[in-house]
């Protein structure tokens, strides 16, 4: 039990410092990699130590995170904004920009509602992440679970509306709450 909690902590901690955590005004060094040697070796370490297992995780969390970008989804999510035109993942914008509803004769594109826009964006980018993560675990739970990944960043933007603020509208506390909830997914889909 302690072992687990401390694997999710430390996803926490180093799934912030893949997002730039500052000390002393320097980013970490190799701050990108860090997250992914972490979750290859915690999974090993779950489910008994293996070379091959642990580079071929550790290859699959880092390309889950490097391949695609999610930028603008998460701004337009904690911001507002409208989102521009982009290209941050191909395989969601294609599905996030043709979204609309007609209604009495008026449409309604998701372009035009920056939140949701940003939340279903983020969501499914999120889902592109774990599934890729979850190919080598062959764990379907584990694939899905990304789909939470617009609701714990817009959590992050809530708190920092309500109630501290990290100076990114959320985004530091939002990078803190996934890389918990990917520790805490990890852990549980292993037999916490």
């Amino acid at each position: 039990m302690m072992i687990n909690s401390v694997i999710c902590l430390l996803s926490s901690l180093l799934w912030r410092v893949r997002g730039g955590l500052r000390v002393f005004g320097h980013k970490i060094p190799l701050c990108k990699e860090w997250f992914a040697v972490f979750f290859g070796g915690a999974y090993c370490y779950l489910t008994g130590w293996d070379w091959n297992i642990f580079v071929i995780m550790t290859l699959a969390v880092f390309v889950s995170y490097q391949a695609f970008g999610w930028g603008e989804y998460i701004g337009c999510l904690l911001t507002g904004t409208k989102p521009t035109d982009r290209s941050d993942c191909s395989l969601v914008d294609d599905i996030v920009d043709t979204l609309k509803i007609s209604y009495k004769g008026k449409v309604y594109k998701l372009t035009d509602y920056p939140r949701l826009f940003g939340w279903v964006g983020t969501t499914l980018r999120g889902l592109i992440m774990t599934f890729i993560i979850g190919l080598p675990m062959l764990d379907i739970p584990f694939m899905l679970c990304g789909l939470a990944m617009g609701t714990v960043y817009g959590i992050g933007g809530l708190i920092d509306h309500y109630i501290i603020k990290d100076g990114k509208f959320g985004w530091c506390w939002a990078e803190y709450l996934w890389g918990l909830y990917l520790g805490i997914c990890l852990v549980i889909c292993n037999g916490w």
